[in-house]
């Protein structure tokens, strides 16, 4: 997650998705301090066992059975950290899934909604477009004293007309926008 998703901000799921993103940090967070802990267990071991050949059976022998119950220990613990390190590799990868699942259902409510959107406003220059045609029919036909009441119809008329082509305008490049955005999450 290191490049900018800021577009994920405009999901309806955003909470869902920032929820387990921070789940995934802590996880990673988790992860390399155990993994930073089980290089230093390693590193004790071998200095234990580089000890334990160093020393002289002659030396003190409550030295040697003292390095000897700590390097018998420090192999639990190894054991430890590698089942911890595992769990959280599995953690983090199954929520990187849900990540996933969770963008794809964000992006397919932000789909069907511009898809909607761009229907309804097809319909909507469809039959405005057919009140704009009967309107200028009648400002065609009409006398002298009715022709501003009809102007100003087919003035209305078209003026929405418009704002409907604006917003299948504005739902086409929604609609693109949602596709080049998955294809760039999922390829």
């Amino acid at each position: 997650m290191t490049r900018s998703r800021r577009y994920l901000n405009n999901l309806p799921n955003v909470e869902n998705i920032k929820d387990l993103a921070r789940d995934i940090l802590d996880c990673e967070l988790k992860l390399d301090r155990t993994i930073q802990d089980n290089a230093k267990v390693k590193d004790d071991i071998l200095v234990l066992e580089t000890q334990l050949l160093s020393f002289d059976n002659e030396e003190n022998p409550q030295k040697i059975k003292n390095t000897q119950v700590k390097l018998e220990k420090l192999p639990h613990v190894l054991f430890s950290n590698d089942k911890k390190i595992a769990g959280l590799k599995k953690k983090i990868f199954s929520s990187k899934s849900l990540v996933d699942e969770e963008i794809r259902e964000g992006l397919s409510q932000l789909f069907h909604q511009a898809k909607s959107d761009l229907d309804e406003a097809q319909h909507g220059i469809i039959k405005h477009q057919q009140l704009v045609e009967e309107a200028q029919r009648r400002l065609m036909n009409s006398p002298a004293e009715e022709f501003h009441k009809y102007r100003d119809e087919w003035i209305r008329h078209v003026k929405t007309v418009i704002e409907y082509e604006e917003k299948v305008k504005k739902s086409e490049k929604q609609l693109e926008a949602i596709k080049r955005v998955h294809r760039l999450e999922f390829g």
